[in-house]
C-alpha cells in the first residue's frame, strides 16, 4: 500500500496559487478529490482519491471528467500524470479517459518502491468534441 499525503501536504496543496482542487461532498464528508497543477498550456494531476465506501461509483471518473472538460476549455493542451505501475485500477481509468503512457519513472515510488508510468492526454480532442 502506498503511503497517503499527511494533512499538511493536503492543506499546502489547497494553497498552491496554481493549484485547481476539486471535491465531492457527501452528508458529513469529503467522499473524494482531485488535485491538479496548472502551468498553461499543460495541467498536471498529483491526487486522486475515493473513500472506499464511495468507490466503484463512478466517482473518480467524473472528477476526472469534469477537470478534463473545465481544462479543455480553458484552453489547455495536455494533462500529464504519474500513476504506480502495480495500480491496476487507476490506469484502467486512466485509459479509458483516454491517457496514453509517454514514459517511465524508474523507483519514482516510496513504500514500497516501485516505478511511475508516465501518462498523457490531449485536451485538444476534448476541446473539439465540446464545439
Amino acid at each position: 500500500m502506498s503511503a497517503p499525503w499527511s494533512q499538511e501536504q493536503l492543506a499546502a496543496e489547497m494553497d498552491a496559487v496554481n493549484g485547481v482542487s476539486l471535491a465531492v461532498e457527501g452528508d458529513t464528508q469529503i467522499c473524494g478529490y482531485a488535485f491538479f497543477r496548472i502551468c498553461a498550456p499543460e495541467s498536471e494531476l498529483l491526487h486522486l482519491v475515493v473513500a472506499p465506501q464511495w468507490r466503484r461509483q463512478g466517482m473518480a471518473t467524473a472528477l476526472l471528467e469534469q477537470a478534463l472538460r473545465t481544462f479543455a476549455e480553458q484552453g489547455f493542451e495536455t494533462c500529464f500524470l504519474e500513476v504506480r505501475d502495480s495500480n491496476g485500477q487507476a490506469r484502467c481509468l486512466y485509459s479509458k479517459a483516454g491517457f496514453l503512457q509517454v514514459g517511465i519513472r524508474k523507483k519514482y515510488y516510496s513504500q514500497p518502491v516501485e516505478d511511475a508510468l508516465q501518462l498523457c492526454r490531449n485536451l485538444t480532442d476534448t476541446r473539439r468534441r465540446n464545439h
